[in-house]
């Protein structure tokens, strides 16, 4: 489930988590891994995709948006090394910082964009977990094509995205991988792109090659409308927001606007494939926005001492609470947090900054101490989650 959250002058997004199935890994096996990834379709349906085949907990983060609430979900996992797919800007640098401070372990996987991500996630998969990818399906889709991606979903299989200029990286990373079937999806939104990138695979590729064609259909085109919607309110709350101001971004804001109006009138018009294309641009525009918001804000956060010890307090009393919820004693960090929260309201900042520091050694000891506690308790909680209901 993801719910939304304002939190310190910044709409934030809580996780939605998922929990799947396994095999068996050559380097790292004895680490507890997780993945986070942003919500970003590309990105997630990779992420899901690994977790599948590694049996990972995947937590889920609004795209370009920093929240303390997740990294309070990752620490009460116990994870002991942190997977990062997607870039600063899809998930913030704010959680590497984080998990650095916690002692985590964390490695960022990523490109410039999500054709790239896709590349790096499996050459590292290549590089770390091999097997994976013995004989494995792979399915090619566009990397923006909503309706394509929601269908690899449903699939086991890798993801290999392309668009138009993006196949030279694509079809190299296929022939590294002993692959034994490569599906096509094509929908009228990716024809150019899947086309192309058929013809080069029959070309220079010895593989079975089944293409799977899906139509637009007023469901898939009103469901991607919503997630334009969903996009554009996160990125007018971010400008609204008085600390992050993006005069650049305003114009943007009302080209998405129109595009989102457009769709909604060839979607009423019965023009669904219209409606779905439209969707996507203004997608991809709240998206720059909220971008360029995510920039502003760490600009902001280097100069104002006030909102950084804000966001600080919050985030280490969400991990208390997470703690406390699961049995442990936070009776000695709860007497720091009370007197940092004083000093912060004094306007003491610089015996907040040393507290904020004190608390944060003291949880993250206590973290490291109780980890295996704490790992089993969220082990049970999966349990309990799949368990049947008696009656």
């Amino acid at each position: 489930m993801v719910a939304k959250k304002v939190f310190v002058g910044l709409f934030g997004i809580l996780l939605l988590l998922s929990i799947v199935p396994t095999t068996t890994a050559t380097k790292e096996s004895d680490l507890t891994l997780v993945i986070l990834v942003s919500d970003n379709e590309a990105d997630l349906t990779l992420a899901q995709k690994l977790g599948e085949s590694m049996n990972l907990t995947i937590f889920i983060t609004s795209w370009g948006v920093y929240d303390p609430n997740i990294t309070a979900e990752i620490m009460s996992a116990a994870p002991d090394k942190v997977l990062i797919i997607g870039g600063p800007a899809a998930v913030p640098k704010d959680y590497e910082e984080d998990l650095s401070d916690m002692g985590i372990e964390w490695a960022r996987i990523w490109g410039n964009d999500r054709y790239e991500t896709n590349i790096k996630v499996l050459e590292y998969v290549l590089e770390n977990y091999p097997e994976i990818l013995d004989n494995v399906k792979i399915i090619i889709a566009h990397g923006r094509d909503i309706g394509a991606l929601k269908k690899i979903k449903v699939e086991k299989a890798f993801p290999v995205y392309i668009d138009t200029n993006k196949t030279d990286n694509q079809t190299q990373i296929l022939a590294m991988i002993k692959v034994t079937h490569i599906i096509i999806i094509k929908t009228p939104f990716s024809e150019n792109a899947t086309e192309m990138m058929e013809k080069r695979i029959r070309k220079e590729m010895k593989v079975n090659v089944t293409k799977e064609e899906a139509n637009i259909t007023a469901g898939m085109a009103w469901e991607t409308i919503e997630i334009a919607e969903n996009k554009i309110l996160l990125a007018k709350e971010l400008l609204e927001n008085e600390s992050v101001k993006v005069p650049a971004a305003e114009r943007l804001i009302l080209l998405a606007e129109k595009e989102l109006e457009n769709a909604k009138e060839a979607y009423d018009e019965g023009k669904y494939g219209k409606a779905y294309g439209q969707a996507i641009a203004a997608k991809a525009h709240a998206e720059a926005v909220i971008r360029m918001a995510g920039e502003k804000r760490e600009i902001m956060l280097r100069t104002n001492q006030t909102l950084r010890i804000e966001i600080r307090i919050e985030k280490l009393e969400r991990i208390m609470t997470k703690f406390e919820k699961i049995g442990l004693n936070m009776t000695e960090e709860r007497t720091l947090l009370e007197e940092l929260k004083d000093a912060f309201k004094e306007g003491d900042y610089e015996r907040a900054e040393e507290l904020i520091n004190q608390l944060r050694d003291t949880i993250k000891e206590k973290f490291h101490t109780e980890k295996l506690i704490i790992r089993e308790k969220w082990k049970e909680k999966g349990r309990n989650k799949h368990r049947p209901n008696k009656g």
